[in-house]
């Protein structure tokens, strides 16, 4: 209860503080434009996606570990610590670990811009090799409502608040284990212009159960974790201002507390170029950081040039865009999280560690895109020490198409990509054919093929499990906003494991009703 007075008290006072200074009419919030990036667009509906992750990656139709167990996104071979998530204006990788948890969230409208390649230069540490925006959908008054096997969900809204609800299982999380693991989540986002600013609030509650924690030194298969989250965005014409926090708390007595405190003031001082300044305040438990940045991005005809200056660290980024051809140059770094550099009672503190240094160029045309990362300094985790040291170095390359054939009978969708990457649990090949069509009032149908090959990569001395997977949604349009829903994931049941012994896989058929009121 306390956390949660906290959180309301931090977005009130911010809007107090906006409502003083709000004189202009409210505005839509432009994007920077990242020449010569690789730039897609798109948005998460519960009727087609378990999730907004399996929106942003074609072929991730399956989580490890069953429903609320960690999900990270990970671009072109690399560490989920790599690619930077903002959501409604702010970061929300958490300050301890450095990457953000798709798995707390629920099914729920979103939309997103995923920029692929480095990004440092606007987005600041960790945007080595990708960057995540998502915005929460406030479009109008709806009801949605699905149900399946040990699995349900219901959310509704309107234009400026929306709640939600979830609980699920996969049965157990381990394939030797008959205990059953369960999920929930409780979401209320809210959305309010004062003047020119508009404040987004998001607030999640959330539980899970799971196998195998230590009680002490004793084993127990009845693991609980419960959390809180709280993200406050407010945004101007020219400032963003933001606060998030996870508070966490485990059976065994473990918790941990993150926050961050942002600020991000820019101006466009001529046609084209936008200078800025970002601060951040980060704490784990008891340790703060603070990391503070300028920044200038230009943009000339169809070339693009960025600078940043943060942490003793400068980050260029060239661009060019021409007829459809993109081609992007840049470093970029990423600094040591606060989990990494201080440790726990099961990790070792190691406050000496280097940041990241990266450095990539990526091309893309008419669908295809290709590109080659390369890092030193990486900071990996080390049994030998039992704390995170600069392990060496390391590269990703590879290729990727990504095509939508519009049809007289319907939509096909072709996605299929090579990736060669020294990271562990990385798919050498995965492509994703998904069909789709229908009519506006009556029946509309999806249905795709997923595959994932590892190249018989191990974890842990044990072969892990190449994914080949049908799914099928169907649906039927009563009226324009009147649709019932069938999905189908998994068709030929096939269990498989990406994790060894954790299952990932398994049949699951849920039904939808959608209500636009």
């Amino acid at each position: 209860m306390e956390v949660k007075i906290k959180a309301l008290l931090v977005a009130g006072l911010l809007a107090i503080g906006l409502l003083m200074s709000a004189v202009a009419k409210a505005s839509d919030i432009e994007e920077v434009i990242v020449i010569g990036a690789n730039i897609s667009k798109g948005h998460s509906d519960p009727n087609y996606d378990n999730s907004i992750i399996e929106a942003l990656d074609p072929t991730r139709v399956y989580q490890p570990g069953g429903v609320g167990g960690f999900v990270g996104a990970t671009t072109h071979g690399t560490d989920t610590k790599h690619t930077t998530v903002y959501r409604n204006g702010i970061p929300v990788n958490d300050p301890g670990s450095g990457w953000y948890d798709f798995g707390t969230e629920t099914p729920t409208f979103q939309s997103y811009t995923t920029i692929s390649g480095p990004n440092s230069t606007l987005y600041g540490s960790s945007s080595m090799a990708g960057t995540i925006l998502m915005e929460d959908n406030f479009d109008g008054n709806n009801i949605f409502v699905r149900a399946g096997e040990d699995k349900w969900s219901i959310q509704g809204g309107t234009e400026s608040f929306h709640l939600s609800t979830y609980r699920g299982s996969n049965g157990s999380v381990k394939t030797d284990n008959t205990e059953e693991d369960w999920f929930e989540n409780k979401t209320l986002k809210t959305k309010k212009t004062f003047g020119q600013w508009n404040m987004v609030t998001v607030l999640q509650d959330y539980k899970y159960d799971y196998d195998s924690c230590y009680l002490g030194w004793d084993k127990t298969d009845d693991c609980t974790q419960k959390g809180f989250k709280t993200d406050v965005s407010v945004r101007g014409d020219w400032l963003t201002v933001g606060y998030t926090m996870n508070d966490v708390k485990h059976n065994t007595g473990w918790s941990s507390k993150n926050e961050r405190y942002f600020v991000d003031a820019n101006k466009e001082v001529k046609p084209g170029l936008i200078i800025g300044a970002q601060n951040h305040q980060e704490k784990y438990n008891d340790k703060w950081d603070t990391r503070t940045a300028v920044y200038a991005n230009y943009n000339l005809n169809q070339y693009g040039f960025g600078y940043r200056f943060e942490e003793d660290e400068h980050i260029y980024r060239v661009g060019y865009t021409n007829l459809g051809f993109n081609l992007s140059l840049a470093n970029s770094f990423r600094k040591p999280n606060l989990y990494e550099r201080y440790g726990d009672d099961w990790t070792f503190a190691n406050p000496n560690l280097k940041p990241e240094k990266g450095k990539g160029v990526e091309a893309s045309f008419k669908g295809v895109t290709a590109w080659y990362y390369e890092f030193s300094e990486s900071i990996d985790y080390s049994f030998v020490t039992s704390s995170y040291i600069n392990a060496g170095s390391y590269d990703s390359t590879g290729i990727k198409y990504n095509k939508t054939i519009i049809m007289d009978e319907g939509n096909l969708i072709l996605f299929v990509q090579y990736t060669d990457s020294d990271r562990i649990r990385v798919p050498e090949y995965k492509t994703k054919v998904t069909w789709s069509g229908g009519s506006t009032y009556g029946f509309d149908y999806q249905i795709s093929y997923v595959g994932q090959f590892e190249r018989g990569l191990e974890f842990d001395g044990k072969p892990i499990d190449d994914v080949s997977t049908f799914n099928l949604d169907l649906g039927y349009n009563l009226t324009p906003r009147y649709r019932v829903g069938f999905q189908m994931r998994d068709i030929f049941d096939r269990n498989f494991e990406i994790l060894p012994g954790y299952s990932a896989g398994g049949r699951e058929i849920s039904l939808s009703l959608d209500l636009s009121l």
